[in-house]
């Protein structure tokens, strides 16, 4: 039987019609969907910064930061808030409790936008400090924060590492547990098997040695450990931290920014304005693009009065913090040339200056008076084309001169990288005014 249109007994077969992809609908497509991300991920930025206390950034007479300085963060996770007499967790948001909570872990985290360089200071809770305002005298760092809240912590750490804390966060342990699990865990080595109750906190740690994903609880058991000393439990923290850094950035992550927003909403509490927070969240998105430092206060355990401390190092702290929070190297310091001249009728000022400088490590070759000796304000010259070198020398004098606008202009000169002059300014401030 012939087929029904086939005169040779063959099937005609029609050709398929080519499906014709319309690539400007898929682009269309594609933008319209990326514009509605972006537009969602604004959103909830948005609802994010607005969702914060409204808290003005200069709360506490904390000091703005002046164009180019550093700017120093005081990062504290804190315990949960319980009842002094009977010891129990209050269930009620650690922001509106009636009681301060101790702080468990404190952190300095200092950033140089200009170097685009980020110092982490770790400072151990059982750290022997001199609580602010002689309100306690000597005790641990982490008992600040439950005398006078962030008030009291923040004017401790200043008084303790010698710095101006510009602003501080707040966060307790569950917001820090729910973002690592909308991150889905962080991949770290447990060093050793970790077992530890604490009822008072609700805190129960069993963790097997081994490299595995760390869920929420399991992260807040591994950083919370400290049966072995406070410094390792510091070490965890910030191995911990970089760990976290990693998983922040990847491609997936970034896309669960905006439920890890709405989480940590909740359990975060800062002075930072919402301006604060969107330019610093910018500059959080190059952090894998910036040296990344961290540390923690030298010194050793020991008792004291029958109470067991961290007993720092002071000399060794001043010098550390030196080096990862004012941004002073003194090897590196040591090759650049400074000219530092007299601009005012005050003499002996230009070395007085010059004796700071080479402190901090810096070749001052040459000490006189400037023509003009009229400066009101002290001014610091390029006279070559190193930024770095510039950058260093700034950094220097806005240890000693925080609030002053410094002139920067660039003079060749082969006898010296940088000139200083010397203005009142800085009489007023070796006499007080």
């Amino acid at each position: 039987m012939t087929p029904r249109g086939s005169s040779s007994g063959l099937v005609t077969r029609r050709p398929r019609r080519r499906l014709r992809v319309r690539w400007k609908n898929v682009a269309l497509v594609l933008g319209l969907l990326f514009v509605l991300g972006v537009a969602g991920l604004a959103h909830t930025l948005w609802s994010f910064l607005r969702g914060f206390h409204d808290v003005q950034s200069r709360e506490y007479g904390l000091p703005a930061p002046e164009p180019g300085q550093r700017i120093n963060v005081l990062v504290l996770g804190l315990d949960l808030p319980a009842d002094p007499v009977t010891g129990e967790i209050l269930k009620n948001d650690f922001r509106t409790s009636r009681y301060w909570s101790r702080s468990d872990t404190v952190m300095v985290v200092s950033v140089d936008p200009d170097a685009r360089e980020v110092s982490v200071l770790s400072i151990p809770r059982d750290t022997r400090v001199k609580i602010a305002w002689d309100a306690k005298g000597y005790e641990k760092i982490s008992h600040a924060h439950a005398y006078g809240g962030p008030r009291m912590a923040v004017r401790t750490v200043e008084n303790f590492l010698g710095i101006p804390i510009h602003y501080y966060v707040r966060t307790d342990p569950r917001g820090f547990a729910a973002m690592v699990d909308i991150l889905g865990g962080i991949e770290v080595e447990v060093e050793k098997d970790m077992k530890y109750e604490d009822p008072y906190q609700e805190l129960v740690i069993d963790l097997k040695k081994g490299r595995q994903v760390l869920d929420g609880n399991k992260a807040m058991q591994y950083i919370r450990y400290r049966q072995d000393s406070d410094l390792n439990r510091v070490m965890r923290q910030q191995k911990f931290l970089e760990a976290l850094r990693r998983e922040l950035f990847q491609v997936g992550s970034i896309l669960k920014l905006p439920k890890i927003a709405g989480e940590l909403i909740k359990h975060v509490d800062t002075n930072m304005a919402p301006g604060d927070i969107l330019s610093y969240a910018m500059m959080a998105t190059k952090v894998s693009q910036v040296e990344l430092t961290m540390a923690t206060v030298p010194g050793r355990e020991g008792w004291m009065g029958g109470v067991f401390y961290w007993l720092p190092d002071l000399e060794a702290t001043v010098v550390l913090v030196d080096r990862l929070i004012w941004g002073i190297d003194p090897e590196k310091n040591a090759t650049i040339r400074v000219e530092v001249l007299n601009g005012t009728e005050n003499a002996g000022l230009a070395g007085e200056f010059a004796g700071k400088l080479r402190e901090q490590g810096f070749n001052v070759v040459r000490i006189a008076n400037a023509p003009d000796r009229s400066h009101a304000t002290t001014q610091v010259i390029n006279l070559g084309d190193d930024e770095d070198k510039l950058r260093r020398v700034v950094r220097s004098i806005r240890r000693q001169l925080p609030d002053l606008t410094l002139l920067r202009m660039t003079r060749s000169n082969a006898d010296a990288d940088i000139r200083v002059v010397v203005g009142n300014d800085y009489f007023a401030l070796l006499n007080g005014n």
